[in-house]
């Protein structure tokens, strides 16, 4: 990009600029706008917990099924009954296995119903749990397994174990989320 000169606080803008640099000017633009906006709205909370940045890259599964689960989870509008329930769908948020509400984490972690197939996901949180605590603070084990890059809190290696084990757990699983 061709040099740019400051006088009395103003800055001249170049007379060329090529076509690859306006579009990353127009880019950068578009993003810190969309961040901003991201930053200040009040809806969509819940999802901003999880993806502060809107730059933030997200492993997605090959089946379409478990992407679309996920996608829920995400943006904490599930089929689940406590979801459900909360938007005037369901008569009641209780579990099948009736000992707690349908939520994500009932799902992940406490259901009765999901007990066979949740060994493989418990016991790879767990490791992960273990070192990433000891490095730094980390709000839940289901923030840390959802969360798209698990805010930092772990390796990118770390974090493709922890969403290949989700991403199973979901295809294993005899319930849409």
């Amino acid at each position: 990009m061709a040099a740019m000169s400051i006088v009395n606080g103003k800055m001249d803008a170049p007379t060329n600029i090529s076509i690859a640099d306006a579009y990353k000017m127009s880019a950068d633009i578009a993003q810190t706008s969309w961040q901003r906006r991201w930053d200040c709205d009040s809806k969509g909370r819940y999802t901003y917990e999880l993806i502060p940045e809107v730059s933030t890259k997200i492993l997605w599964p090959r089946k379409r099924e478990v992407g679309v689960a996920y996608c829920r989870i995400l943006l904490h509008d599930t089929v689940l009954n406590a979801d459900a329930f909360r938007t005037g769908v369901a008569e009641s948020s209780i579990c099948a296995c009736g000992t707690d509400n349908e939520t994500v984490e009932h799902v992940l972690f406490r259901c009765a119903i999901h007990d066979d197939c949740r060994t493989q996901l418990i016991d790879v949180l767990n490791d992960i749990w273990i070192s990433a605590t000891a490095n730094s603070f980390v709000h839940s084990k289901a923030h840390m397994l959802i969360s798209p890059n698990s805010s930092g809190f772990v390796t990118k290696h770390e974090n493709c174990t922890l969403k290949e084990v989700l991403f199973q757990f979901l295809a294993t699983i005899d319930r849409r989320m």
